[in-house]
């Protein structure tokens, strides 16, 4: 009976310094004495600098992506006249890598058009993986063709700027013959090498041989080249007839490495040096009030209630700036017009919560520094 009274008293002297800890917690909180919201205030300009930083850094990397896959940079192209196999170049679109292939040739006929009938185009045959590579050669994502798209012609952007054609019209061909604008393509003339650039695209089947085979990639797969050549038929016994594949456009270069441009971006440690100027604010804002947690320590408050107390006023203060800058992630999460924004998110994430546990870190140490002992030290050097 005697040792479940003394149980029983424990407990409930426990449970009655807990109170008293949270109580002085929120007596100095809302006294100003734990300067809340000053703390509030810097460590959200600590997260929103550090989040803020990462995001330029990431836009900026893929600003870079975008170019380069605009470009055509990224786009490979198989030349080999009358022996690339539709079929296998299609096929392409399933590895790894590669958003989309298709195969294209250039017909024996030219097209003219009623509108211009002394100016006859190239008319390439292309299949609709080809047609799906020119609709969106000039933009990083891929979409699929809708029917209204594969059931006529597109015109590239220069042929369609001179005819005065648009996307959804009924053109007259020299012959009388209509033909439906399925769609209009862009190939600017920015360095990309190729027939297509000035034409007319008449979709075929996925059937028989073709010129060449159009694959566009990101990111681009190490082995490109033969990949790429998977889509050539027979190869020609001549040893100066072979398959040659190349870049659709190299003015940008042969390769962008976008893991070494992520892992060397200037935001790379911004965890560390978010977390780093927390832990600095979290010991300065416990640290000038040494004097007065001595005296608490003189007056005989245990030393781990001390530091629990102090953890609660941190919290309050980490948890606030945290919550306040939640929304910034959040428009990004809703805004960001790249792909995978999670993962931005998160790495936007990384360095505010490296923040908010550097506050507290710090707030540890700075209490844990202070000593009884050092009383009148303190009390001298006071402020």
């Amino acid at each position: 009976m005697s040792a479940a009274r003394n149980a029983h008293g424990s407990k409930h002297q426990t449970e009655m310094r807990l109170r008293g800890v949270a109580g002085e917690a929120v007596r100095d909180i809302l006294s100003g004495t734990t300067h809340a919201l000053l703390c509030t205030v810097a460590l959200m300009a600590i997260m929103v600098a550090a989040a803020g930083a990462e995001l330029f850094q990431l836009r900026s990397i893929g600003d870079r992506i975008d170019d380069y896959v605009s470009s055509g940079a990224s786009t490979y192209v198989v030349e080999y006249p009358g022996r690339i196999d539709a079929r296998s170049c299609e096929s392409l679109a399933d590895a790894p890598g590669v958003h989309a292939a298709g195969a294209i040739r250039t017909a024996d006929s030219r097209i003219s058009f009623a509108v211009l009938p002394s100016t006859s185009l190239p008319l390439l045959e292309a299949t609709p993986g080809a047609v799906q590579v020119l609709a969106s050669v000039n933009g990083r994502s891929t979409r699929a063709l809708t029917k209204s798209e594969s059931n006529g012609i597109w015109l590239s952007g220069q042929a369609a700027e001179t005819l005065g054609l648009t996307s959804g019209q009924t053109a007259r061909l020299t012959d009388d013959t209509p033909a439906t604008i399925a769609g209009v393509y862009p190939f600017p003339e920015d360095g990309r090498s190729s027939n297509a650039a000035y034409a007319v695209v008449q979709p075929v089947p996925r059937d028989g041989v073709f010129d060449e085979c159009l694959v566009k990639t990101w990111p681009v797969p190490d082995s490109i080249e033969s990949l790429a050549l998977l889509s050539v038929g027979t190869v020609s016994d001549d040893k100066d007839d072979r398959p040659t594949v190349r870049q659709l456009n190299t003015r940008l270069g042969d390769r962008l490495d976008s893991s070494a441009l992520f892992a060397s971006r200037a935001t790379a440690w911004m965890p560390l040096v978010a977390g780093g100027a927390a832990l600095a604010l979290g010991f300065a804002a416990v640290w000038i009030r040494r004097l007065e947690l001595a005296s608490a320590l003189h007056c005989g408050v245990p030393k781990p209630a001390l530091v629990l107390q102090i953890m609660m006023e941190t919290v309050s203060w980490t948890f606030a700036a945290t919550m306040l800058c939640l929304p910034l992630p959040l428009a990004v999460m809703h805004l960001w017009e790249g792909t995978a924004p999670q993962q931005i998110v998160d790495l936007m994430m990384r360095p505010m919560l490296a923040a908010a546990l550097g506050g507290l870190a710090g707030a540890t140490v700075a209490v844990l520094c202070v000593r009884e002992r050092n009383l009148f030290a303190y009390f001298k050097r006071r402020i």
